[in-house]
């Protein structure tokens, strides 16, 4: 999933800056969205070296990696919902952000799983 988790970056990337043009308030909301495409891409490339200095296996690590991004994307976006002055806006936000990002490392830590240990 290196390839999709590019491809997701690149295009939650480019939002950002199209953002930037018109609502910098809004650029500033999807960069938590960044945050686990990056951390997968990371730990996809890394999480077998790590494991010469970690005692976890790669798939632990690959999975450590990826739960953290989520942790730290959701905090993010609890800070900066309160940006938005509407709290349905807020909670709209919040909600989508977090099922976006529940979903994706759940889709990317079971297909590692699939792939490691078929």
């Amino acid at each position: 999933m290196l390839a999709e988790s590019l491809t997701i970056f690149l295009i939650i990337f480019l939002v950002a800056v199209l953002y930037l043009r018109t609502k910098k308030s809004y650029a500033l909301a999807t960069v938590p969205l960044l945050i686990l495409p990056f951390a997968n891409i990371t730990a996809c490339l890394t999480s077998g070296e790590l494991t010469k200095f970690l005692p976890m296996d790669k798939f632990t690590v690959y999975c450590a990696i990826n739960l953290f991004a989520v942790i730290l994307s959701s905090f993010f976006v609890g800070l900066w919902s309160n940006k938005f002055s509407k709290k349905s806006t807020r909670a709209l936000y919040v909600t989508m952000s977090l099922i976006f990002n529940i979903v994706l490392a759940a889709i990317l830590i079971n297909n590692m799983y699939i792939a490691i240990y078929g």
